[in-house]
């Protein structure tokens, strides 16, 4: 069990981390229904153990999807197009496309161009590392100070 002034800092690390982590993905435009923006949570243990959730789709956004792959199912593309509202037209007749057509249209051009990956997570994590070791190193060293003051 770690002291509680570190867990506090670890708890405020953690939600740096969040914060940063939804700012990365308002910032690349990665939010269709705000489920994934808004399921990005921390948990601090007493043992000082720190863990990340966040919505199934948020594996796609950080790790993308590779070039050359099949055709992804039609079922998510169909509900992203709804969300966003996208409506397409034939460049002939200026006629709008049907949505399953184009859904064939999204399948196509992601598994021939792929997604580009955004490690949303990763980014954060990284940002606010940076900022936990120096205010880590002082809340032990002020602990201590307690401590010895103490005995």
């Amino acid at each position: 069990m770690l002291a509680q002034p570190i867990i506090e800092v670890e708890k405020k690390w953690a939600q740096k981390v969040v914060t940063n982590a939804r700012s990365i993905l308002l910032r690349n435009k990665k939010i269709a229904t705000g489920k994934l923006y808004n399921s990005i949570t921390y948990n601090v243990s007493s043992d000082g153990d720190i863990s990340f959730s966040y919505a199934e789709e948020g594996k796609y956004v950080e790790s993308g999807r590779r070039k050359g792959a099949r055709f992804p199912p039609p079922a998510p593309i169909l509900k992203w197009i709804k969300i966003k509202g996208i409506k397409g037209r034939d460049t002939k007749t200026g006629r709008f496309i049907k949505d399953k057509a184009l859904v064939f249209l999204f399948q196509r051009a992601i598994s021939r161009d792929g997604i580009k990956a955004v490690p949303f997570m990763q980014l954060a994590i990284d940002k606010a590392t940076q900022q936990l070791m120096v205010e880590l190193e002082q809340s032990i060293a002020a602990y201590y100070d307690r401590e010895i003051a103490k005995a």
